[in-house]
Formats: C-alpha cells, structure tokens, sequence
C-alpha cells in the first residue's frame, strides 16, 4: 500500500487569506503561505495560523504581497519561515517603512534562490524546490514539493503576460514536466470579464498617455516593480523626468543591484524627500517635457503625495492597480478617497492596469504541461470553473479535479 499525504487549504474558495498544509506519511508538515484577508473582506474565516504552524517543519512563502504572508506575525516563533532572497529584500524594507514591531522576526527568514533544493521533515522526507515566476511581485516563487514518491506542484500567484512570463512554461517543461498533484490558483476564473493585457501592452497605452499629458501622477504599488519598469520605459521616451519617494526609491534600488535584466536597470529615478521637496517640484515644474511621478494612497505619506499633485492643475491620475478597491465590494477607502473628483463629485483617473494572475489559457498551458493527475483549486472564487475547463479541454486536461469544499478539508493522495 502506497504512504498517504495529506494536503489540507484554508479559505480556498476566496481570492486572498491562502494558506495550504501539506504533511507526509511520516507526519512532518510544511506550510505554503500565510495570508491575511483582502480589505473588505471582513467576514473571511480566521484561522488559528499558531496552532497550525506549530511543530511544522517549515512555512514557505511563494511573495510578499499580504494575502499571501499577512499574518506572518501569527506563526509559531519556532517555526521557520522561508522566502526568496530578493522578495525578503523587498518585504524588510516596506515593513521598516510601516515602522513594524516585528523586524527582528523578519530578520530570522531562512531566504532561497530559485532552484535551491531544501529538505525539511523528520527524516528530511520532505523536499521542497522553488522555481520563479512572473507576478505583480518581484521575486514571487511556485514549489515543487516532494514527499512519498509523489510530486505536488502549488503555483502561488502567476501569469505569462508580464515581462518574463514566457519563462513560466519553458521552466514547467525543462524542470518539473508530469507531477501527481497540482495545487493551482484560479484569481481569474472569477474575473473573466476584466481587461486582458500584457505588461507590453500596457507599457504602449502608457507611452500614448504619456505622450498626450505633459504632468502625469501614476497610483501603482511601489513593490509591482514590473510595472513601474513599464511607466519607467515610457517616461523614458518622452524625456519626462521620472520621480519616486525615498521608500519607492530604496524598492527600486534593491532590484537594480540584483537584476540581471536591463529592464530594471532604472537609475535615472529622481528621489523626492521631505527635505528636498520645494527643489524636486521646482524640477518638475521646469522640465520642459513634464513629469511622471509615483504617488501612494495609503499610510503616512498619503496627504503628503494629495498636496503634491494639488501643486498642479494641469496633471493625469493614472490608477494602475486592481479596479476592485474602488468597488463597494472589497473597496479600500483609503484608495477610494486619494482619487480625485470632477467638478460632479465623480472620480477622476485614467485606469490602466494588469493583471498579476494567470489568464485561463495559461492555467489550461500549465495543466497540459504538467499533465497532473489530481487538480485542487486554491485563490477563487470560482473554483468550479476548473471542472467547466476539462470538459471543453479534455484533451489538456485528463486529471481528476477534487476542489476543496470548505476550508481546512483534508485530501488524501
């Protein structure tokens, strides 16, 4: 009789809050990800994240956005949490930022690089290998996980339309090929209404937006450094200086020293400071060809980026984050209320935007290349789409798919 493994996912069927439990016949368990809810989601279920950690053999974290490792702070102290070496970079500094209790904890990652094999378990029966992908955050991993003869693919969060997506399925083919289990987000398979484009078709709309408004404020996430590198690429173009406050700055400091790519080679950003303000806006004022700045809505400096863009009538908002912080649904107000207003009190932005997550011919690309033998739907909130999926893709999909219908239920492969 073959060792069972057992693959437990919390909130599996929500967009956010993700945490899956995988624990080998031997009865070592590892944790992937621990995430807090999205903003607005206040009736998603809590889970006793200490309780869960304790006594596991290591907590992997696939990137540093907060629905994947939010609740951090809850996990057992004497667990160890992993995380890509890059991304840890990136996570430190934006909780130095907040000014966070916990930078010592932080401090105590264990971190990896792609393709570092790591073994963990009782017996070391547990072995663990991240592979990069392209998502909204830099340094963002999926794990092949090893355990009793068998291999579990989890995703994390990806996509092929960003700037090194291509690189997804070349690695799924030369590196993982068939695997028995594939634990797979569905973020889209929910959303399939949304705008679809690449980050080079976002990086040509930004250039004609650019081209046609001389003062540009952009609203994005100081940690999507992919698109940030398009605006960079478009501003570049135009000749407009470029301008990042000293926190997106250091973001794009870390990346430039790691990178291997001349994408994220953005040396010519100009810091703007407390100190350094009047000077910076005056060079902004000047510069003949205009401006494109990155601002924040969130946190201490939000009034501070509002009374900069009040400097200026003539400008362009352009909002190039996920639309539905805006929505009643899952709004964030801080977000909502950073928006200007026309003259009829209606929010005034240019939206222009990717996604972070895998469109449904790139979930389909992954399931016909690792040719698994059981999916598990995680990250939506439309997991039934997966079994829609095989049935109009039989060929691609051959697998059983086995959703989670609650959170913590417990499969056993």
């Amino acid at each position: 009789m073959k060792p069972k493994t057992k693959i437990k996912a919390y909130r599996p069927n929500q967009i956010g809050g993700c945490i899956t439990e995988i624990e080998s016949s031997k009865g070592s368990r590892i944790i992937i990800d621990v995430g807090s809810n999205l903003p607005g989601k206040t009736e998603g279920e809590k889970v006793d994240v200490e309780g869960i950690t304790k006594d596991c053999y290591g907590v992997f974290v696939t990137h540093y956005h907060g629905d994947h490792v939010g609740e951090f702070d809850r996990v057992d102290p004497n667990a160890t949490i992993y995380m890509g070496h890059i991304a840890h970079e990136i996570f430190y500094n934006l909780q130095k930022t907040l000014r966070s209790k916990s930078l010592r904890k932080i401090e105590r990652f264990e971190t990896f690089k792609e393709q570092d094999e790591i073994f963990v378990g009782k017996e070391k029966e547990i072995k663990v290998t991240p592979y990069r992908v392209d998502h909204s955050a830099y340094d963002a991993y999926m794990f092949l996980i090893e355990v009793d003869g068998k291999k579990i693919l989890h995703t994390g969060d990806f996509r092929t339309h960003g700037w090194t997506g291509i690189g997804v399925p070349k690695v799924l083919r030369a590196y993982v090929r068939k695997v028995d289990v594939l634990i797979c987000e569905g973020t889209m398979l929910s959303r399939r209404s949304s705008k679809r484009q690449t980050e080079f078709e976002l990086s040509i709309e930004a250039e004609k937006l650019l081209r046609k408004n001389k003062n540009v404020f952009v609203l994005c996430s100081s940690t999507n450094i992919d698109t940030i590198a398009s605006f960079y690429k478009a501003a570049g173009k135009m000749f407009k200086l470029v301008v990042a406050d000293n926190y997106g700055h250091s973001n794009l400091e870390i990346v430039r020293k790691t990178a291997k790519s001349d994408l994220y080679d953005m040396k010519y950003v100009k810091r703007i400071t407390y100190k350094n303000r009047q000077q910076v806006l005056e060079d902004m004022r000047d510069r003949k060809n205009g401006f494109c700045m990155f601002v924040r809505a969130k946190g201490r400096k939000a009034k501070w980026f509002k009374k900069i863009m009040d400097e200026f009538d003539e400008k362009l908002l352009i909002y190039s984050m996920w639309e539905g912080y805006l929505e009643e649904e899952y709004r964030d107000d801080e977000m909502y209320d950073f928006i200007p207003r026309d003259k009829d009190g209606n929010l005034k932005y240019e939206y222009l935007h990717t996604s972070g997550h895998a469109y449904e011919e790139s979930i389909l690309d992954v399931c016909k290349i690792t040719n698994p033998n059981l999916i598990l739907p995680i990250h939506s909130e439309n997991p039934g789409r997966f079994e829609e999926l095989k049935k109009a893709n039989p060929e691609i999909i051959h697998g059983e798919i086995s959703r989670f219908k609650k959170s913590g239920e417990c499969k056993e492969i």
